[in-house]
């Protein structure tokens, strides 16, 4: 059997990524390192920080918020049912976040069906008209069938189609499920998005008591190893590992590691921070590009009355402006409190965000006084909030959609690059799953299974006795700084 000394052990362990620094008097000084360092504490980093450490890694994750749960996020001093700023429903009884919901004993409630709403208009309420819908979606079927040609937006589409304004109006929840506008997204998005919701979605369901219980229950298994108030500024990668600069309340701090996994937004990516160095290659900056994020401001209005269930005291909700705008009661009958909420999207989204919070507050309960005149809402009104979610700094946006041109690039953004950086959030997810909480869940879930996958082939070059040192901690990492 061969020797082995320490200048082999040595040897072998910087091949995995590994090393010591050795010092004047001839001994070891071990600087400890992570083996993933995983950016954003939303729920695609808290799963893959869980599913890694339960592989008994070494993982810190580092949150520029000061909060984990990203675009999920629960206020909980205006309801007893906590009020929802972001993320609001789970899509579908299959959705793999039932996982969590189960693991953690969270109680759920059915969420009526959107399409069943009225429309709001200058004639009043509209009930939907299920028989013409019908017909249009089955007209919209048709020519997707039949459609060979490039990958344009909906819109022109549409257009192309010689669908009516009308038509296109009654199909516009085609692009605002991305919170987008028809001429935004990409045709062929949406066919495979469409394809694959008519066999996934079958109703959709709300959290009691917030849907921040999620990313909470896992940070709170995490530790210490989740830092919130952790803005990260460069990712230095190479065969040396990964070194990531990041400001923890103000300061200056460094943390190594052998890996990391990226779950920023595509909108924060875009503004080309954090700075990678080297470069992200040009395949993964076309992949980043290839994606916008839609538009969303979410407003709460807390009223002294239920008035709105005087119409029906189950009165669900209703829209308007092409659905762009829908308001609803997010409590069920008999509990929880006055409260509208509304979900505000594409151009109308961004029309609420130009005004600015306060007189963004005041155009929502404006929207609720053209549908109850008499109600006295504003009069009524006992407190409001306004959640932008284009202008939070950590988001830019709600979530993904494709533009045009652009609806294979999703597995382009969730493939690793040289297995050291790893990319996961909804935009990595494959259709129906983006946008979506439970595709940041799937997302992460893949990323801890191809780290783990890449540290096996990095263990495979060490001697047993090498990997059981590694993984005991005894083994540090070099100064790489």
């Amino acid at each position: 059997m061969p020797r082995f000394t320490r200048r082999s052990f040595v040897k072998t362990a910087a091949l995995a990524g590994a090393g010591v620094a050795l010092h004047g008097c001839g001994g070891l000084s071990v600087e400890r390192a992570r083996d993933v360092v995983v950016i954003g504490a939303g729920i695609a980093g808290l799963t893959a920080a869980r599913d890694l450490t339960r592989a008994g890694l070494d993982v810190l994750v580092l949150e520029a918020r000061d909060r984990v749960g990203g675009r999920i996020h629960t206020l909980h001093d205006r309801a007893p049912h906590g009020l929802e700023m972001g993320a609001q429903m789970i899509h579908g009884s299959r959705a793999p976040t039932w996982e969590l919901v189960r693991e953690f004993g969270v109680k759920t409630r059915p969420f009526s069906d959107w399409g069943t709403w009225p429309w709001s208009g200058s004639g009043g309420f509209q009930k939907p008209d299920p028989v013409r819908q019908e017909e249009i979606e089955g007209r919209l079927a048709r020519s997707y069938h039949d459609y060979h040609g490039e990958d344009v937006s909906f819109r022109e589409f549409l257009e192309t189609e010689k669908f009516t304004p009308a038509e296109q109006d009654a199909l516009a929840e085609h692009a605002l499920s991305w919170s987008a506008e028809a001429d935004e997204v990409s045709l062929r998005a949406a066919m495979e998005d469409d394809a694959a919701w008519d066999r996934y979605l079958d109703r959709n369901y709300q959290v009691i008591g917030g849907y921040d219980i999620l990313p909470n229950n896992l940070a709170a298994a995490l530790g210490d190893r989740v830092r919130t108030s952790c803005v990260v500024r460069q990712v230095e990668w190479g065969r040396f590992g990964v070194r990531v600069s990041y400001e923890r309340n103000g300061r200056p701090e460094k943390a190594r590691a052998r890996r990391a996994v990226v779950t920023l937004p595509i909108g924060v990516l875009q503004t080309g921070s954090p700075v990678f160095s080297p470069a992200l290659p040009g395949w993964k900056l076309r992949s980043i590009e290839s994606l916008r994020m839609g538009r969303v401001v979410v407003v709460h209005l807390l009223f002294d009355t239920w008035f709105w269930r005087d119409l029906d005291p189950a009165f669900p909700g209703w829209h308007t402006r092409g659905g762009r705008i829908s308001f609803w009661d997010p409590h069920p009958v008999g509990a929880g409190a006055p409260v509208l909420l509304g979900w505000i999207e594409g151009n109308a989204a961004q029309e609420l965000s130009d005004l600015g919070e306060t007189a963004g507050r005041q155009r929502a309960v404006t929207w609720v006084e053209d549908v109850f005149p008499s109600a006295g809402a504003r009069r009524r009104l006992q407190w409001s909030s306004l959640r932008d979610w284009l202008r939070d700094p950590y988001a830019l946006g709600s979530y993904s959609f494709t533009r045009p041109g652009g609806w294979s690039q999703r597995a382009v953004l969730a493939t690793p690059i040289e297995d050291r950086l790893h990319f996961a959030g909804e935009a990595t997810a494959e259709a129906p799953h983006y946008q979506t909480v439970h595709g940041a869940y799937m997302s992460g879930r893949r990323a801890a299974r191809e780290v783990l996958s890449a540290m096996g082939r990095d263990m495979a070059l060490l001697s047993g006795s090498a990997a059981r040192l590694l993984y005991s901690g005894r083994l540090g990492y070099p100064d790489v700084s």
